[in-house]
């Protein structure tokens, strides 16, 4: 009968090494002994154990190495991008400062421009008057300077005296244009050189157009 050690062997030797036949002769009997093999796989199963526990070591060594660069990096990047954040809130509160001075200065601009258009418009209106008046006065001048000239013809020709001259001026300005004005300025040329003549108001036409 085969003491318990042995049989404790043999089921240990048989758990750890599945599939393999457990064959003992007589002779390999004799030269290694049931606890000699337990301790033997044993000490294979501790290489194996030590072997696989360092290499996790190594395994874990490389990720921590790993995991430390990738720290440090994403501290630079995110320390990176946290300046970068504070550049852009400057920038954006510089353009929005700027942004309001530019449209105060626009309302500004536009009101100038506003008042310029209203000023431009009346000086538009009083020069088309002023331009509308010196025409109608230009008229009167050209028409008095023709009736003018026309009344010292005729007068020079015939020889009139003073009252035959207002006579013919009259008659003239009934159909001769700018003749009014000629014979209201003889009018008041003649109440002017007669003693004691009362002073006549200057006479002002203005063309009926």
């Amino acid at each position: 009968m085969k003491p318990p050690m042995a049989v404790l062997a043999l089921l240990l030797a048989a758990s750890l090494l599945p599939g393999q036949a457990l064959v003992l002769t007589n002779k390999a009997s004799a030269q290694v002994t049931p606890t000699q093999q337990v301790i033997n796989m044993m000490t294979e199963l501790k290489a194996k154990g030590v072997k696989m526990v360092e290499d996790e070591q190594k395994t874990f060594a490389t990720y921590a190495e790993w995991v430390d660069d990738e720290s440090k990096r994403l501290a630079f990047d995110i320390q990176d991008g946290a300046a970068k954040i504070e550049e852009l809130i400057a920038f954006i509160t510089k353009a929005e400062s700027d942004a309001t001075e530019l449209g105060s200065q626009v309302a500004g601009l536009e009101a100038e421009r506003d008042q310029l258009t209203a000023e431009k418009k009346e000086a538009t209106e009083i020069r088309n008057e002023q331009h509308t008046e010196y025409l109608k006065i230009s008229q009167d001048y050209s028409e008095s300077v023709d009736a003018l000239k026309r009344a010292i013809q005729v007068m020079s020709a015939e020889n009139y005296d003073r009252g035959q001259a207002a006579v013919l001026l009259q008659r003239m300005s009934t159909h001769v244009p700018g003749m009014e004005p000629v014979l209201a300025a003889l009018q008041q040329a003649q109440q002017s050189s007669e003693p004691g003549a009362p002073e006549v108001a200057a006479y002002e036409y203005q063309s009926g157009g």
